[in-house]
């Protein structure tokens, strides 16, 4: 029943948050091969909080 439960939360979040997924996603591999910490960060801080919105809505 936990897999369920954690494949149905997945499909939330991929549902929820393909945009800001597919902007982060753009984001880094436009840098490659240059990668450094935070150079995403406003792409990733919304990636992260549309996650958590996910999370605490009930399904």
């Amino acid at each position: 029943m936990k897999e369920r439960n954690t494949a149905s939360l997945l499909n939330r979040i991929l549902a929820n948050c393909s945009s800001q997924a597919k902007l982060y996603g753009s984001c880094v591999a436009a840098k490659v091969p240059e990668v450094e910490r935070d150079m995403c960060l406003k792409e990733f801080l919304a990636l992260k909080s549309c996650m958590q919105r996910t999370l605490q809505r009930k399904g």
